[in-house]
C-alpha cells in the first residue's frame, strides 16, 4: 500500500486529514498561483488570456520584498476585466475575482476565507506558496487548482503535490517561456503536474475545465451524480485495474477512486464514462496513470510533530527497556511512499538515542505498492521545500545540500530499505518493534481493513507498537488483537492472543480476459438492471431450495450432525438427558434400523443408497417415510461426509394390511377371530424379541463404538500434539521466508547501489577523458587519484603516478608553493587561484578547489589548469586599446572643455545622451546625469521667437537623428530649471558610419541672453538719446522767447509810471519766468553730457532731481527728509549720476503711492570692501511696501521687472553698471513686514581721478561695460 494523505506544514495551523468527512468545500473552484522572479510577465499573460467569467477564483502568491510597498496589485489590474484585490485578513474568496498576496506575509485559506499571519519565520528563505498551496488543498480538496509560474528554488512543489494528492488540477509553466525555470523546473521533476504549458496555454485548459461536469457540479453531490454505485461501467474500469496491476481496488473507498476517475477524465476531457472505459481499452498508459492515482503519494517529513515526540518519549524508550544488547531494533513503514516518513522515523529514533547509537543494530524498512515511489525513497533526494517541514538543525545534520535540494546523508540511508510490497497479498516482515501505518487505513474500506490488521499482529513482537494516523482507528474484532496506549497519536499496543491467527497470501485472480470486457458486454449489464449474474443464480437458488427442497441432514464419519436443511424433526428428535448430535440417538421409532443399514451400504459402496416405505411412528400413528443416503466429496479436506435426504411415502398404507382385511370379512367372526388373535400375539412377542435382539446389537455395537471414540480422541490428542509441532515449523518456514524477503530486499538494494555505482564511475571516466580541461584528484594524503589527459601532458604525468603524491611530481607549470596551496584549501575549505605559466611561457589559470564527498566531507582537493593563454593576450591588447582610448577620450574632453559653446552627443538608437561638457550644463542651469534622455530632459522647454512651444519632432537632436537635417544656427529661447529664460544658438549635425547610417547627433549651442540684453539696451538708449535731443531742441526753441520776455519784464519794472499793483504782478512774472528758465537749463544739462569727468557733489545731483520731481512730491503726502553730512564730492559724470539717482527715487516715489517718507542720506564712508579706500556713501529708502525676498536677488538682473508691463526691467540694471563704471557697487535691503515694511538702496562711489571717455552717451558706456 502507499498511500499517503496530504498533511498540514508546520509554518500553518490547519485541520489533521479526515476522510470521508462532511464537505467544506465552495461551490466554485479556487486557482492558487505561485510565482518567484519573472512572475510579474508571467502574471499579466495569465490574467490576459482569461476570460472574465469563468466561475474561478485566482489567488496570487509572489514573493514580494518585505521591506517596500507593492505595486503588484494595480499593475495586475491593467491585465484583466476582472476585480484585482489586495488580500486583507478574513475576506471572502468569491469566484470571478483575482486576490494578491501583501508583502510579508503567510497566507492560507480556510473554509474559503483568505487568512493572513505577519512572517516571523526566520530560517531560511520563506516558502509562501507552499505554505498557500497547502492550506488549498486541505480546504478545497478536488475543488482546489495550483499553478507555478516563473520563479528560482523549489517553492510551490510541495503544495502541488498536496493539491493533486486531494484530487486537484496541476499546471507548471513551461521551460521555454519561463523567464526563470527553477520552481516549474522542481515541480515537475517531483511528478505532481498535470499540464506543463506556456502561461497563455495554461489560460485556455482553465476557460476549458470550468466547463468540465466534474467541476461545475458542487463538491457534496458531483461524485454520486457523475458515477453512481450502480454504474457498471465502474466495475469495468476496478477490471482494467486489476488485470493491469493485480491490484483489486474493489474494497477501496469508493469517494477515493471515484474522485480520481473524474480527475483524470477532466485531465483527458471527457464527460461520459463510458467513453472513459473505451479510452482505457485503447490506452494502457491511462490505466497506469489512474492506478498512480489512486494511490496517494503525497507526505511529508515530520508530519504531526507531536507523534514524533510520542516515540521519544512513551514507544523508544519502553521498547529498550527488555531488549538484548544483540537484538536488533525494527521499525516497518508500510504505504511509505517517496521515504519522508520512513526518514523521519529513523531521525527521531536517532535523535533519542545519541551515544548509544553505535552499540544497537537498527533496521527500518519502509514498503509500497508503487515502484516509482520506491525508486525516489532510494535516491533520497528532496526539494529546498522541505525546509518548511525539518528544522535547521535538522537539516545540516541528517541532509546534504546539493543543487536543487538536499540529499538524506549515508547515516541514515544505511539504516533504511525500502522494497516494493503489496501489503495484502504479499508475505510481511517478522519480528518487528514499531509498525507506523499513519493515513493508509482511511482509504481502505472495513473488509480490508479487517484483513490488514491480523497481518500487523502477526508482523510485530510481542507488547510491540502499532502507530496509526489521526483519523484511524482499530475497528470490530481488530480489538482483540491490539490495546489503545496513546489515544491522540493513535499508538496501540499488540496484545497476546491465546489462539494462533490463520491467515493466507493469496493473489488475488482475475479469470476474465480483456476481450470481454467489452462496451457491449457492459451495456448488456445494464440492461440487466446492473446485477451481477451470479447474485441472481444465488438469490434464485435460495427461494428454490426453500421451496422444493427435501428435508435433509449432512453427518460426519462419526454420524454427527453438522448441518440441517428444512423441518428435520419430523425424522430426527433429541432423545432424553444430555444433549448429543448422533444421528442414530435422534431417529424416531422404525427408522434407526434401516437408516444406520444404509449408512453402512453407502460407505461400503460409496454410491447413494435408498430406502423406500420405511414405517415411523410420529404422534402414535405409523407413516410411510423414504430417504436416500449420498456419500459427499470436498477438495479442501479428506473426511467424507454424507447427505441424508428425507421425505414423506405417497402411499403411507401397506398391501398386508388390506389382504389381512379382505380376509378377516370372508372368514367372518367365529373360531377364525381367536385364530387370528393368537397369531397376532405370536406375531407381536416374535416381533418384541426381535426388537430385544436389535437393540442389544445396538448396545454392544454403541460400546464398542464408544471404545473406538475413546481411541479415537487419543489419536486426536496426538495429532493436535503433532498439529502444534507442524505449526511450529510452519512459524519457522514462515520466518525464514520473512528473512529471505529481507535478504532478497537487502540484496536488490546492494545490487541497485552497485548498479548505480558503476554508472556513475562509467560517467567519471568517460568525463575525465572527453573533457578539455587539466584536472588531478588528490585525497587527504596528497596522492593522485585520477588525471585527465590533458593534465598528464601538461604535468608530465604518467598512469603509473596514481598512487604517488603530487608532492614526487615535478610539475611543467611555474608554482613554487603548490603544496602549501593544496594543504591550505583542504584545511579551510576555501577556493585557490592563481594564473601560473609553464615552461614555455604559456598562461594557465590554476584553481585549487576542496574534493567534498556527498555527506559533504573534505576528503582532497582538485586541481584544474585553464588554458587562459589567448585570453590573456587578448586582455593585453584590449588594456592597451583601453588605454589607448582613454587618452584619445581624455583628448576630446580636454577639447569640449575648452570650446566656448555648450556641446551634447546623443545615440541614434537608444535616444539616449552620451557625452556633455561642462558649458551646456553652466548654460542650461541643469547637471546631467549618466545617459539621461536629451528628448524627456529639453523638448518641452524649448520655444521659437514666436513663443511657440517645440514638438517633439522639431527639437534640432531629433530631427537630425531622424533626417540627417544639419541645422546652423537656429535660435532657440529656452526655459530653465528656475524659471529663468535663456536665448540660445543651436546647431546640430548627424554622425554616419561608413556604410552612410546615422549612429548619433552632435548638438552645439551659443549663449545670446547677454547680446541679447545689450541690443535692448542699444535700442532704449538710443530711444532715450532721441528724446533727450528732441527734448534740448524744445529748450533751446522754449529759450529765446523767453529771453524776450525777461527783457520786457525788465524794461517794463524800469518805467516809472508802472502802479505798485502792476509792479507787484511784473515782479511775480518774472520770479515764475526765471522758474522756467532754470528748468530749461536743468533738462539742458541733463541730456547735454561733458566728454571727461569734472569735480561734482553729490547733494547737488539729488537735489536737482527733487526738482525734477517735486510736482509729483507736492501732489501727494509724500514728505521728504534729507541728510547730508557731506557734500559728497567726487569725480564722474552729473548726467549718468542724475540718470541713477532719477531711477531710485521715481522707484520709491512709485512705492509710496502718493502718500509715505522718503529719506535721503549723504555721508563719507570707508569702501567695505578695501578699508584702504574712501568714497561717498549714499542712502535712498522709502517707506513703501517693501520687495519680497525672493525678488530682490533678482532686481539687478536685465529685464526683471516687479511692475509688470509697465516695466522694462532695465532701469536697475542700468544704474548698477553706472555704479561699476565709477568703481562704485550698489547694495538693496527691504522688508514687507507689516509696520517695518520699506525699502533702502546703498550706494558706495569713491574718491578717484577718472579717465576721460570716448564720445558716446552713458547708457552706450554702460552697456559696453
Amino acid at each position: 500500500m502507499n498511500h499517503r494523505a496530504p498533511t498540514k506544514a508546520n509554518s500553518y495551523p490547519i485541520r489533521q486529514r479526515q476522510e470521508p468527512q462532511q464537505s467544506r468545500c465552495a461551490s466554485f473552484p479556487i486557482v492558487g498561483v505561485g510565482a518567484s522572479a519573472g512572475g510579474l510577465e508571467a502574471f499579466t499573460q495569465l490574467l490576459k488570456a482569461l476570460p472574465s467569467r469563468t466561475g474561478m477564483a485566482y489567488v496570487l502568491v509572489q514573493h514580494l520584498d518585505p521591506t517596500h510597498e507593492s505595486a503588484l496589485t494595480e499593475l495586475l489590474a491593467r491585465a484583466t476585466e476582472m476585480p484585482v484585490k489586495q488580500v486583507t485578513d478574513g475576506m471572502l474568496v468569491e469566484p470571478n475575482c483575482v486576490y494578491v498576496i501583501p508583502p510579508n506575509v503567510d497566507m492560507i485559506v480556510s473554509q474559503g476565507i483568505l487568512r493572513l499571519t505577519p512572517r516571523t519565520q526566520t530560517r531560511g528563505r520563506p516558502m509562501p506558496i507552499d505554505c498557500f498551496l497547502r492550506s488549498l488543498a486541505e480546504d478545497q480538496r478536488s475543488n482546489a487548482i495550483g499553478i507555478i509560474l516563473s520563479g528560482t528554488a523549489s517553492d510551490g512543489t510541495l503544495g502541488l503535490g498536496a493539491i493533486k494528492g486531494e484530487g486537484g488540477i496541476t499546471f507548471a509553466q513551461d521551460e521555454k517561456s519561463a523567464k526563470y525555470d527553477g520552481m516549474p523546473r522542481s515541480a515537475i521533476a517531483a511528478g505532481c503536474v498535470d499540464f506543463v504549458l506556456p502561461p497563455d496555454r495554461i489560460a485556455e485548459e482553465l476557460a476549458r475545465i470550468c466547463e468540465h461536469p466534474y467541476v461545475t457540479h458542487s463538491p457534496s453531490s458531483k461524485i454520486s451524480a457523475l458515477i453512481p454505485d450502480s454504474d457498471p461501467h465502474l466495475e469495468n474500469i476496478l477490471l482494467f485495474l486489476g488485470m493491469a496491476n493485480k491490484i483489486d481496488f474493489s474494497d477501496y473507498k469508493p469517494a477515493t477512486v471515484k474522485r480520481r476517475i473524474l480527475r483524470r477524465m477532466t485531465l483527458h476531457k471527457i464527460e461520459d464514462v463510458k467513453k472513459y472505459v473505451h479510452f482505457l481499452q485503447h490506452n494502457p498508459a491511462e490505466i497506469e496513470a489512474l492506478c498512480e492515482d489512486i494511490l496517494i503519494h503525497v507526505t511529508s517529513f515530520f508530519r504531526d510533530p507531536g507523534a514524533f515526540e510520542a516515540l521519544k518519549t512513551e514507544v523508544f524508550p519502553t521498547i529498550l527497556k527488555h531488549r538484548s544488547p544483540e537484538e536488533p531494533l525494527r521499525i516497518w513503514v508500510p504505504g511509505c511512499s517517496t521515504g519522508e516518513e520512513t526518514y523521519s522515523c529513523a531521525i527521531s529514533l536517532l535523535e533519542f538515542l545519541g551515544a548509544r547509537r553505535a552499540n544497537i543494530p537498527l533496521q527500518l524498512f519502509g514498503t509500497d505498492l508503487s515502484q516509482a515511489a520506491i525508486e525516489k525513497a532510494r535516491a533520497g533526494f528532496y526539494p529546498e521545500s522541505i525546509a518548511a517541514d525539518v528544522s535547521p538543525e535538522r537539516l545540516q545534520r541528517f541532509f546534504a545540500k546539493v543543487e536543487g535540494g538536499y540529499r538524506i546523508n549515508k547515516t541514515i540511508r544505511d539504516i533504511c530499505v525500502f522494497a516494493r510490497q503489496n501489503l495484502l497479498q504479499d508475505p510481511p516482515f517478522s519480528r518487528i518493534d514499531i509498525i507506523s501505518c499513519r493515513n493508509v487505513l482511511i482509504y481502505l474500506g472495513a473488509v480490508l481493513q479487517k484483513r490488514v490488521m491480523p497481518v500487523f499482529h502477526y508482523a510485530l513482537k510481542p507488547r510491540a507498537f502499532l502507530m496509526l494516523g489521526t483519523a484511524e482507528g482499530i475497528l470490530g474484532t481488530a480489538s482483540d488483537l491490539f490495546e489503545l496506549m496513546d489515544r491522540k497519536h493513535k499508538i496501540y499496543c499488540r496484545k497476546s492472543t491465546p489462539a494462533r491467527l490463520h491467515f493466507d497470501f493469496v493473489a488475488s485472480q482475475y479469470p476474465l480476459q480483456a476481450g470481454n470486457l467489452g462496451i457491449d458486454n457492459a451495456a448488456s449489464r445494464k440492461s440487466e438492471g446492473g446485477v451481477r449474474l451470479f447474485e441472481l443464480n444465488k438469490e434464485a437458488d435460495r427461494i428454490i431450495l426453500t421451496k422444493y427442497a427435501p428435508v435433509a441432514v449432512v453427518i460426519n464419519e462419526d454420524m454427527e450432525v453438522l448441518q440441517s436443511r428444512g423441518h428435520v424433526g419430523l425424522y430426527l428428535e433429541l432423545s432424553p438427558g444430555r444433549a448429543n448430535l448422533n444421528l442414530l440417538k435422534m431417529a424416531r421409532e422404525g427408522l434407526l434400523f434401516d437408516l444406520q443399514a444404509a449408512i453402512s451400504e453407502a460407505k461400503k459402496k460409496d454410491a447413494p443408497v435408498r430406502k423406500e416405505n420405511v414405517e415411523v411412528e410420529r404422534n402414535g400413528e405409523l407413516k410411510g417415510v423414504n430417504f436416500e443416503v449420498i456419500p459427499l466429496k470436498a477438495a479442501a479436506t479428506k473426511e467424507r461426509h454424507l447427505l441424508i435426504m428425507f421425505e414423506d411415502a405417497i402411499s403411507p398404507v401397506r398391501p398386508e394390511s388390506a389382504e389381512t382385511m379382505a380376509t378377516a370379512v370372508r372368514l367372518g367372526k367365529g373360531g377364525k377371530q381367536e385364530r387370528t388373535n393368537r397369531q397376532t400375539i405370536q406375531l407381536k412377542q416374535e416381533l418384541a424379541a426381535s426388537k430385544r435382539y436389535l437393540h442389544s446389537l445396538v448396545e454392544d455395537k454403541e460400546a464398542s463404538n464408544e471404545e473406538l471414540q475413546a481411541a479415537n480422541e487419543e489419536i486426536l490428542s496426538s495429532n493436535e500434539e503433532l498439529q502444534s509441532t507442524n505449526e511450529e515449523l510452519q512459524t519457522a518456514k514462515e520466518e525464514l521466508e520473512s528473512t529471505n524477503e529481507e535478504l532478497h530486499t537487502v540484496n536488490e538494494e546492494l545490487h541497485n547501489g552497485n548498479s548505480a555505482l558503476t554508472q556513475a564511475n562509467n560517467d567519471l571516466v568517460n568525463l575525465l577523458s572527453s573533457v578539455n580541461i587539466a584536472m588531478v584528484m588528490l585525497g587527504r594524503d596528497l596522492q593522485i587519484r585520477r588525471v585527465t589527459p590533458q593534465a598528464e601532458k601538461l604535468l608530465g604525468l604518467i598512469p603509473t603516478d596514481v598512487g604517488r603524491p603530487i608532492t614526487n611530481v615535478r610539475p611543467n607549470i611555474d608554482v613554487s608553493d603548490l603544496e602549501q596551496m593544496i594543504v591550505e584549501v583542504i584545511n579551510t575549505v576555501t577556493v585557490k587561484e592563481r594564473e601560473v605559466r609553464d615552461r614555455e611561457g604559456h598562461w594557465y589559470s590554476l584553481r585549487v578547489l576542496p574534493y567534498k564527498t556527498l555527506e559533504n566531507m573534505i576528503e582532497g582537493a582538485v586541481l584544474t589548469l585553464v588554458d587562459i593563454n589567448v585570453l590573456k593576450n587578448n586582455l593585453e591588447q584590449i588594456k592597451q586599446s583601453h588605454d589607448q582610448l582613454a587618452a584619445e577620450r581624455a583628448k576630446l574632453e580636454e577639447v569640449l572643455r575648452q570650446m566656448p559653446c555648450g556641446i551634447m552627443i546623443t545615440e541614434a538608437t537608444s535616444r539616449k545622451l552620451i557625452l556633455t561638457n561642462k558649458q551646456a550644463e553652466d548654460i542650461l542651469c541643469h547637471p546631467f546625469p549618466p545617459a539621461p534622455d536629451i528628448e524627456h530632459y529639453d523638448q518641452y522647454r524649448a520655444f521659437h521667437p514666436d513663443g511657440l512651444p517645440y514638438a517633439p519632432e522639431e527639437w534640432p537632436m531629433a530631427r537630425s537623428l531622424a533626417t540627417g537635417e544639419v541645422v546652423t544656427d537656429e535660435e532657440i529661447e529656452y526655459l530653465r530649471e528656475d524659471g529663468t529664460h535663456v536665448f540660445l544658438s543651436v546647431s546640430c549635425a548627424p554622425v554616419r558610419e561608413r556604410e552612410g547610417r546615422i549612429i548619433a547627433a552632435v548638438l552645439t549651442f551659443f549663449d545670446l541672453t547677454h547680446r541679447k540684453g545689450a541690443e535692448e539696451v542699444l535700442r532704449s538708449t538710443e530711444k532715450l538719446a532721441a528724446a533727450g535731443r528732441l527734448a534740448a531742441s524744445l529748450a533751446h526753441e522754449i529759450n529765446n522767447p523767453l529771453e524776450s520776455l525777461t527783457n520786457m519784464f525788465y524794461l517794463l519794472n524800469q518805467d516809472p509810471t508802472l502802479g505798485d499793483k502792476a509792479r507787484q504782478y511784473a515782479n511775480m512774472a518774472n520770479a515764475e519766468l526765471e522758474r522756467v528758465t532754470h528748468m530749461t537749463k536743468n533738462m539742458l544739462s541733463l541730456y547735454r553730457e561733458s566728454q571727461s569727468p569734472v569735480d561734482l557733489k553729490i547733494c547737488e545731483v539729488l537735489d536737482s532731481v527733487l526738482e525734477l520731481y517735486g510736482p509729483t512730491i507736492r501732489s501727494g503726502k509724500v514728505t521728504v527728509e534729507k541728510r547730508y553730512d557731506s557734500a559728497g564730492e567726487i569725480q564722474g559724470f552729473p548726467g549718468e549720476m542724475r540718470q541713477v539717482f532719477a531711477n531710485l527715487i521715481a522707484n520709491a516715489l512709485e512705492a509710496l503711492g502718493g502718500e509715505g517718507t522718503l529719506k535721503l542720506h549723504v555721508l563719507a564712508s570707508r569702501d567695505l570692501r578695501n578699508p584702504k579706500a574712501s568714497g561717498v556713501r549714499v542712502f535712498v529708502a522709502d517707506s513703501g511696501s517693501g520687495i519680497p525676498a525672493e525678488r530682490q536677488r533678482r532686481i539687478f538682473e536685465p529685464f526683471f521687472t516687479t511692475k509688470g508691463e509697465k516695466g522694462t526691467g532695465l532701469g536697475l540694471w542700468i544704474a548698477q553698471g553706472i555704479v561699476r563704471k565709477h568703481k562704485g557697487y550698489i547694495r538693496v535691503r527691504s522688508t514687507t513686514q507689516p509696520g517695518r515694511s520699506g525699502t533702502c538702496f546703498s550706494i558706495f562711489l569713491r574718491n578717484q581721478t577718472m579717465r576721460a571717455k570716448p564720445s558716446d552717451t552713458a547708457v552706450r558706456l554702460d552697456k559696453s561695460a
